[in-house]
């Protein structure tokens, strides 16, 4: 009796094991922006007549159809609020996927964060005039939130505007783990990288447990107003060099024959 006794709890824990075996650790997938085939709208550069720079935080709610729904406004700078949220209202996503412990997996909503910077229109970064962003109101707590920013220098080789956009990738504590430059504006790659590397965030957050989220940056380059045009310079010329005498104001006179018939001496 006390045999049996023993197999069954040994049966049992054996069970226990290949029960726990079977079960995985959840894992969760953020929204994406389905890049594949075009490339998603860009928010444009402002008017020139806009004197300062702007800088706009959105935190989109994306269902699970990958569609972007109550856009809330946590930053803002007008004019650049309507035309980064006019871009983003086309956006479509891969929504996110939630992969519990027994491996069932559906898909969520989940908000996402849109970050967007715009230089004012001058060469170097200092203060300008202009409408200061403002914030409007308070973070969700889910979407990642940015703790640091770095507004990106003009590149010195550059001679027009442009507008770029990121997809960072985070993990569950908010460091950037990848970095993925989507419909780059040439010559603004390299500044705009300078920048997300002073990037700090907060990481996300889904029925209050750490996951892994997506933040997309857009930085506006605006040209500088007054940036000089280089044109090659064309030759001197001196205006007051003399002109080089001509080769018959030192040539002799003929003298006329005075023994040529006709010849009237002068008097």
């Amino acid at each position: 009796m006390a045999r049996w006794a023993a197999v069954s709890l040994a049966a049992l824990a054996l069970a226990g094991v290949v029960s726990a075996q079977g079960l995985q650790k959840p894992r969760f997938f953020p929204p994406r922006l389905k890049t594949a085939g075009f490339v998603p709208e860009l928010p444009p550069l402002p008017s020139p007549n806009v004197t300062g720079g702007g800088e706009v935080m959105i935190e989109a709610l994306v269902d699970r159809r990958g569609a972007v729904l109550r856009p809330s406004i946590v930053r803002a700078t007008p004019p650049y609020t309507q035309l980064v949220l006019d871009a983003i209202a086309r956006w479509q996503f891969d929504p996110a996927r939630d992969i519990d412990y027994k491996g069932l997996e559906m898909t969520v909503d989940v908000p996402v964060t849109i970050l967007a910077l715009y230089r004012p229109p001058i060469l170097m970064n200092a203060p300008t005039v202009g409408e200061p962003p403002r914030d409007w109101s308070k973070p969700s707590g889910d979407a990642p939130y940015p703790i640091a920013t770095t507004m990106p220098n003009y590149p010195p080789n550059a001679r027009d505007g442009g507008v770029v956009l990121f997809e960072l990738s985070l993990d569950e504590t908010g460091a950037v783990q990848n970095t993925r430059g989507i419909g780059q504006a040439s010559g603004f790659e390299s500044a705009s990288r300078e920048a997300l590397a002073g990037f700090r965030f907060k990481g996300g957050l889904y029925r209050a447990r750490p996951v892994p989220s997506i933040v997309y940056v857009i930085f506006g380059f605006r040209p500088p107003v007054g940036l000089p045009v280089f044109t090659p310079e064309p030759p001197k010329v001196e205006p007051y060099k003399p002109e080089p005498p001509s080769p018959d104001l030192f040539k002799p006179k003929p003298n006329p024959d005075p023994y040529k018939p006709g010849y009237k001496p002068t008097p």
